[in-house]
C-alpha cells in the first residue's frame, strides 16, 4: 500500500480550493464544458484567457526528466466568462457566488 508523504496533504492545493470555494475544474473538465480540446485549454491558459494554477513539477532520475505539473486547475468562473465572451453554450450555475 502506498503511504502518504505527510498527514495534511498538499497545502498549496488545499489553499487553492479554499480560495475558490471548490469551484475549480481540470483542463479536461474545462475542455468538456466548452466543447474544445485540452490542448486548446492549455493554449488559452498560456495566452492569459483562462487562469491555470499548476502544482509542483514531477521530476524523475534526480530531477533530469520532467513529467509536468502534479496538478492543474482552472477556476470555473474563468471558464464561464470565456464561454460568454465567445458565445459558447455553458451550463447554468453559480460559478462566481461564494
Amino acid at each position: 500500500m502506498t503511504r502518504a508523504k505527510n498527514d495534511r496533504g498538499d497545502e498549496e492545493l488545499h489553499a487553492l480550493f479554499e480560495r475558490f470555494d471548490g469551484r475549480l475544474t481540470s483542463p479536461g473538465g474545462a475542455a468538456a464544458l466548452l466543447g474544445v480540446s485540452r490542448s486548446t485549454i492549455h493554449t488559452l491558459g498560456k495566452r492569459g484567457r483562462l487562469r491555470a494554477f499548476e502544482g509542483p513539477e514531477i521530476r524523475h532520475v534526480g530531477g533530469l526528466i520532467r513529467e509536468g505539473p502534479r496538478w492543474v486547475y482552472i477556476p470555473l468562473e474563468d471558464v464561464a466568462r470565456y464561454a460568454d465572451e465567445v458565445g459558447r453554450p455553458f451550463p447554468k450555475g453559480s460559478w462566481t457566488q461564494p
